[in-house]
């Protein structure tokens, strides 16, 4: 894997040491392989990606040229040292529910015109055995707020590396894998609709479910 994230001159030391630190755990535990590579927008872009362990938000960044910033619920940012370190790692704070996140809207657009990239989690919480959960409304809004490529992408295996009881494992295959890049116009049904944000992030779901880990080559 390629240690991009080594030349970027915009981001600070703690950005840059969690993509070392996770690459050095997963080098050790079950290196990430990548696939997909070429679905990535040459553009900035809103990643929609499924959520099973707290690996997640920085292994996707292993998977860009240009750093990003993540999503991540206010409650997360709320005490020292971790509000200090999704600062460092220039999440954007955001609440529960579909309503209250015009700071959050605001503050993804702004980082798409200085030319970041922006990583949601559309379940909200880590799903527990990998299988993908119901993504929230109010993320279908934010994702297409910005009006520009979405890609899905969906990683697998994290869950048995680093799952929800928090203890470390290894000897899995990870995987990340992006999909095709969904176009706003394609999965927005309109202001008018009354499901508008559950319309849309249906439609992100489902194309992160349509996301199939490759198969090994038989020998």
């Amino acid at each position: 894997m390629r240690a991009c994230y080594l030349t970027f001159k915009s981001v600070g030391y703690t950005y840059k040491g969690s993509l070392h630190a996770i690459q050095s755990i997963s080098d050790a535990l079950g290196r990430i392989e990548i696939y997909g590579y070429e679905n990535v927008p040459k553009e900035p872009c809103i990643v929609v990606a499924n959520h099973v362990s707290f690996l997640d938000p920085v292994a996707v960044g292993l998977f860009f040229e240009t750093p990003l910033c993540a999503v991540a619920r206010d409650s997360l940012m709320e005490k020292w040292p971790f509000s200090a370190y999704f600062r460092a790692l220039n999440a954007i704070a955001i609440k529960r529910g579909s309503s209250g996140n015009l700071g959050a809207f605001r503050d993804v657009l702004d980082r798409v015109k200085k030319g970041q990239g922006v990583i949601i989690f559309p379940e909200g919480t880590r799903s527990p055995d990998g299988n993908l959960l119901p993504g929230k409304p109010g993320a279908g809004l934010l994702a297409i707020k910005a009006g520009i490529p979405i890609l899905p992408l969906r990683s697998f295996g994290f869950e048995r590396v680093l799952p929800r009881t928090n203890r470390l494992r290894g000897g899995t295959r990870l995987m990340i894998c992006a999909g095709k890049p969904l176009e706003p116009s394609e999965i927005d049904p309109g202001k008018g609709h009354p499901d508008r944000a559950q319309v849309i992030v249906d439609k992100v779901m489902e194309a992160i479910s349509k996301i199939t880990p490759p198969r090994l080559r038989e020998i």
